[in-house]
């Protein structure tokens, strides 16, 4: 019986009023979208490389990202955090303080804040989504 799917990170890129952004599509095991959010590719990539019991494949394409390993889920996870943050935040040295704050928290705390992005995400919008990733960046003093 074969393991269960990787996870899937597709990117792509969107325009408004003349400028071009980085969207980060991240798709379950099943290949269900469970969330999406404007995040730089650069960002993601280096984030995903300093995270452990992970292996990473990339399409012929290089614009989808497949995630196998032990550790596959929780860099899933890790994601949604990060991604949700990123597209709150304008400035890009916060966005390292986000990073290295979404690396340190622990599996209680990882769990959490991913259901609470995924939540807002599903039920409520882009503005509840930014309203989680306020409160994370204040209780992990990112702000």
């Amino acid at each position: 019986m074969a393991g269960p799917l990787p996870v899937a990170i597709r990117f792509s890129v969107r325009r408004r009023d003349g400028e071009a952004y980085d969207v980060i599509h991240i798709f379950n095991g099943s290949r269900d979208k469970v969330f999406s959010a404007r995040c730089e590719r650069g960002l993601v990539s280096s984030f995903l490389e300093r995270l452990e019991g992970l292996s990473i494949r990339r399409s012929s394409s290089g614009k989808t990202l497949y995630l196998d390993g032990e550790g596959a889920l929780g860099a899933m996870r890790r994601l949604v955090i990060l991604a949700g943050c990123r597209q709150c935040t304008k400035s890009a040295r916060k966005a390292i303080d986000l990073a290295e704050a979404v690396l340190s928290i622990g599996e209680y705390e990882l769990i959490f804040w991913s259901s609470k992005m995924l939540e807002a995400y599903e039920f409520r919008g882009f503005w509840d989504v930014c309203r989680t990733a306020r409160a994370f960046r204040v209780l992990y003093r990112i702000d």
